[in-house]
């Protein structure tokens, strides 16, 4: 008998008991966080040169990993600040690979510390939907600009998932990823001479001290403070909501993976990877409960990196991004279901402020502000409302 848990916005949560690793809906749940993945990797190919073997085989690695650990979809993602910087100003592999670096020295020294969790305990929850809101609408809008590519096969994604939300057996993410693939045979756009299967050629790097500083002046400080928000704050609330069950997993906790997987990636040559609220957000809403949605993306980018590394580049940079863009505009009203919970009339306006903040400049500063505004009207606020992140834990 399935023993149903509180409802958290109308995203049927169910007992962990029930749940089995290796199902077809943990399989659609893996490819749910790819709508902001496939971007960002586009970039760093096409654009960084960073090779397509690096990028996968540290992805599948750490998801593995992390997978047989946690047991969670805790999904890593590339670190957003240092992606756009990287990509929109033509970093070289190395400049990449050393301001990823420099963060994984920042949170593996915190997470081995043991004192991020007294800090994020005091912050008020208020500016944490805050964040999460901001989150839904620069996903929401960078779907709605991919979405725009192809209206129709947009909205032909979009009642797809509408049609399967309560379909469980057949996950909607599998459907548009491999009916993504099937258009691009269908019309021409890749063909099977187009495929190519063989060991990749893997390159090596270290990272340098001139592009250590360089990197961490220009993103990588902005990096921290975004991580520290989207990751060590919004992402343990979203734990802790979705998974009440789950204990253990703090900001501590995030702070030492993310701190060990950006000090080994870089020297496979792989992208800066962290948590984020986002990916666990979209793994979750396309059917994920379990590690074995990581297990089976991890399994799945290990042998793309491995075996069609030549080909993936071609795949990614023509795959549909309609589809891409239902997906995250799905995620994106998930998430920012998610900054409703709890509403108070007096309080949304400072978590609509820091929201606006968040898409207009960036996550740090949404959430500065938030929590500024928050201290300012803190008498005005009801009680109840009140309350800080160690209520939550």
């Amino acid at each position: 008998m399935i023993n149903l848990v509180p409802n958290i916005n109308g995203i049927e949560k169910e007992s962990e008991e029930k749940y089995k690793k290796f199902t077809l809906r943990e399989f659609g749940g893996s490819f749910g966080d790819w709508g902001t993945l496939i971007p960002f990797i586009i970039g760093y190919i096409s654009i960084v040169g960073l090779n397509p073997a690096g990028i996968f085989l540290t992805l599948g690695i750490t998801n593995v990993i992390l997978g047989l650990k946690f047991n969670l979809p805790l999904p890593v993602q590339p670190q957003k600040t240092i992606g756009a910087v990287a990509i929109s100003k033509g970093w070289n592999p190395n400049m990449v690979i050393s301001t990823g670096f420099g963060t994984g020295v920042v949170w593996f020294v915190l997470g081995f510390s043991k004192k991020l969790n007294k800090i994020v305990s005091k912050v008020p929850i208020i500016a944490v939907r805050g964040i999460q809101l901001g989150l839904a609408l620069i996903l929401g809008w960078t779907g709605i600009l991919f979405f725009g590519e192809n209206l129709f096969l947009g909205i032909i994604s979009i009642l797809i998932i509408l049609l399967l939300i309560k379909n469980k057996p057949i996950p909607s993410a599998i459907i548009l990823t491999f009916g993504g693939i099937l258009i691009m045979f269908i019309t021409g756009t890749i063909s099977i001479t187009n495929l190519k299967f063989g060991l990749p050629s893997l390159s090596f790097q270290f990272p340098t001290w001139e592009n250590f500083l360089l990197g961490m002046l220009y993103a990588g400080i902005a990096q921290l403070f975004l991580t520290l928000t989207n990751v060590m704050i919004a992402t343990v609330v979203l734990i802790k909501e979705l998974f009440p069950e789950k204990e253990g997993i703090d900001a501590n906790t995030l702070a030492f993976n993310m701190g060990a997987m950006n000090l080994i990636n870089p020297f496979l040559v792989g992208m800066p990877l962290c948590h984020g609220s986002g990916g666990l957000m979209a793994q979750y809403a396309f059917g994920a409960r379990t590690g074995g949605s990581m297990i089976m993306e991890g399994i799945m980018e290990l042998m793309l990196g491995l075996f069609f590394s030549e080909t993936l580049l071609l795949l990614f940079k023509e795959f549909p991004m309609a589809i891409l863009g239902a997906m995250l505009i799905y995620t994106a009203l998930l998430l920012g279901k998610m900054a409703f919970k709890d509403f108070n009339i007096k309080s949304f306006p400072i978590i609509l402020i820091s929201a606006i903040l968040c898409y207009l400049f960036n996550i740090a500063i949404g959430f500065l502000i938030g929590l500024i505004l928050y201290f300012i009207f803190k008498k005005l606020i009801e009680e109840t409302n009140n309350k800080s992140l160690k209520d939550i834990f």
